[in-house]
């Protein structure tokens, strides 16, 4: 289950509630358009970006029809895991 999620640039910053946590490049969902042509907005990807149901999602009202939301399975298994960590 995600716990919390930061952006940080294109990237998302996701960390799993085992505390791996890993990093996921948006700028190829944002070329892709489809569904997640509204993640073209820095606004939407920043302002909208939040945790629901254990995994990451981007808001709509918290409409579940109008959202947005990741796998989380994929998200652990597939997105390379961070190490090392400096603030």
């Amino acid at each position: 289950m995600v716990v919390p999620v930061y952006p940080v640039q294109n990237t998302l910053i996701i960390q799993f509630d085992d505390a791996k946590i890993v990093q996921r490049d948006v700028q190829p969902w944002r070329a892709s358009g489809g569904i997640f042509a509204k993640l073209r907005d820095d606004r939407v990807v920043v302002d909208e970006l939040t945790v629901l149901n254990g995994t990451v999602a981007w808001r709509h009202d918290f409409d579940p029809e109008h959202g947005l939301d990741l796998d989380p399975l994929r998200r652990f298994l597939e997105d390379p895991e961070i190490t090392n960590l400096t603030r």
